[in-house]
């Protein structure tokens, strides 16, 4: 199981967003965590598409894990991502896909 490692909530926040898009590749790196760069890869995307989907949330006033306004956990998004991506190796790959984003 990964991302709980300070901020529980990411953890349900990723899931939420992963269900909803029905991208079972997140959800088994939920569970079995990163094994590849392509999982780094695929995860690193997925996040920045989540992103934009609680942007979109916001702005049609769709409730998620109780709020309509997530954006405060976007912090905790990096924090999590970022302690993940380093502990797995991947750093790199996180940045990489961040400055594209």
């Amino acid at each position: 199981m990964i991302l709980t490692v300070r901020y529980s909530h990411v953890r349900d926040l990723v899931y939420y967003y992963a269900n909803k898009i029905s991208d079972q590749k997140v959800l088994d790196i939920l569970e079995s965590g990163l094994k590849s760069e392509d999982d780094a890869k695929h995860f690193s995307y997925f996040i920045w598409k989540m992103i934009d989907m609680m942007a979109e949330d916001r702005e049609n006033g769709i409730e998620v894990l109780g709020g309509s306004d997530n954006t405060s956990m976007l912090p905790d998004v990096s924090y999590e991502l970022d302690v993940l991506m380093s502990d797995s190796g991947y750093s790199q790959i996180w940045e990489d896909i961040s400055e594209e984003a």
